[in-house]
């Protein structure tokens, strides 16, 4: 039979990989130097050539060792596939699921779907981690977390896409700002009149492809980090801002004397959830999408 590297030794080589340093991969594997270093070295006999170039304390994957490296990581997500796939059929939606979150929807629902999730999956060791979406789909790849609830659309080709819901968005501003409250075409809004988050939130992109923005004149070159900086602009009758049925819903301009426009025809953000196409559990995240599906259809709809 032919002599095959074992999944022990794929992992001990994604880890090297991973740090970049003998020590800190064998402390993070925990075992021992030596005996990561000699089931690399085994490995590269088995496998007939050299992956890794050493020299004193320094280390280089060679050209063939970065492409084993891929192949590996696929192998370990197979195989961990099938773990999963004979969990999930035993115990449905049991065990752990690490659910990434983006802030623009984190901030409106992260706490009543966490309890949610708790409640209808009492077998679930449930965990939510907020993020970025692209640090989501990086950890997604990783498998640091097991599914993703984005805004999209996003660049998602790598994985599977469940869209659960329609989040429509609507023209803010101060109830005195008599430039907005006439305005039909919203590229007839007033030079610098549009307040936006950093361009790194993709909600800035989604507002203004879906409310079909396109005179750039509009947008003031302030930047927000977070919405409620994004609407002291507005209440201070500065501009206005477009904010999704999500956030109105949750009381965001509660106290505030705003008025709300809803835009007209398709001005909304999907709400999606995304998953690795490999995973194992597939049965069990269609059992979760479903009933999630639910609880944010609730959260976008108009009140």
């Amino acid at each position: 039979m032919t002599n095959l590297p074992s999944i022990k030794q794929l992992q001990y080589l994604i880890a090297v990989h991973q740090y970049q340093h003998f020590g800190k991969a064998a402390t993070a594997c925990f075992i021992g130097q030596s005996t990561l270093s000699s089931a690399i070295q085994n490995l590269e006999e088995i496998l007939g050539c050299q992956l890794i170039e050493r020299e004193n304390r320094s280390l280089m994957f060679t050209d063939i060792g970065e492409e084993v490296v891929e192949r590996a990581r696929k192998i370990i997500d197979d195989t961990m596939s099938i773990k999963e796939l004979t969990r999930s059929f035993k115990h449905p939606l049991s065990g752990k699921l690490t659910l990434g979150v983006i802030p623009t929807i984190a901030s409106f629902i992260a706490a009543p779907l966490y309890l949610y999730c708790k409640q209808v999956f009492p077998d679930l060791n449930f965990v939510l981690v907020e993020d970025t979406s692209d640090n989501l789909l990086d950890k997604l790849e990783h498998g640091h977390v097991d599914m993703a609830l984005l805004a999209l659309p996003y660049r998602t080709e790598r994985f599977h896409t469940q869209i659960l819901a329609q989040d429509r968005f609507s023209l803010v501003h101060h109830k005195d700002y008599d430039a907005a409250k006439a305005v039909v075409d919203f590229n007839e809004l007033p030079e610098h009149s549009v307040f936006l988050l950093e361009r790194e939130h993709c909600m800035t992109g989604h507002a203004l492809s879906a409310c079909h923005l396109n005179r750039s004149e509009c947008i003031n070159p302030f930047e927000a980090s977070n919405l409620h900086t994004l609407l002291s602009m507005v209440e201070y009758q500065n501009g206005v801002t477009f904010l999704p049925q999500m956030a109105i819903n949750a009381g965001i301009l509660a106290g505030k004397d705003m008025v709300v426009k809803p835009s007209q025809g398709d001005a909304y953000r999907d709400i999606g959830l995304i998953w690795r196409k490999t995973t194992g559990r597939i049965r069990d995240f269609r059992l979760f999408s479903d009933k999630v599906g639910e609880f944010i259809q609730t959260r976008c709809e108009s009140k």
